[in-house]
């Protein structure tokens, strides 16, 4: 039950994303947090607040 939840997600994500004509791949991945859930829509607001890592510099956040 909850794979299909995951997958309803993705579906909306990549259905949000073809709307804002957004092409690249989707990466999300489990757990489907509410922070990377709206950061994968990629609309016009998202890609205001998008920080860009600078070169040399470790991710925040450690994935398991």
């Amino acid at each position: 039950m909850g794979s299909a939840v995951f997958f309803a997600i993705r579906d909306a994500l990549k259905a949000a994303r073809k709307q804002w004509g957004v092409d690249e791949v989707l990466s999300l991945r489990s757990p489907a947090t509410p922070e990377r859930i709206r950061t994968s829509c990629a609309d016009p607001i998202i890609e205001k607040a998008r920080v860009h890592p600078q070169e040399g510099e470790k991710p925040f956040f450690i994935e398991i």
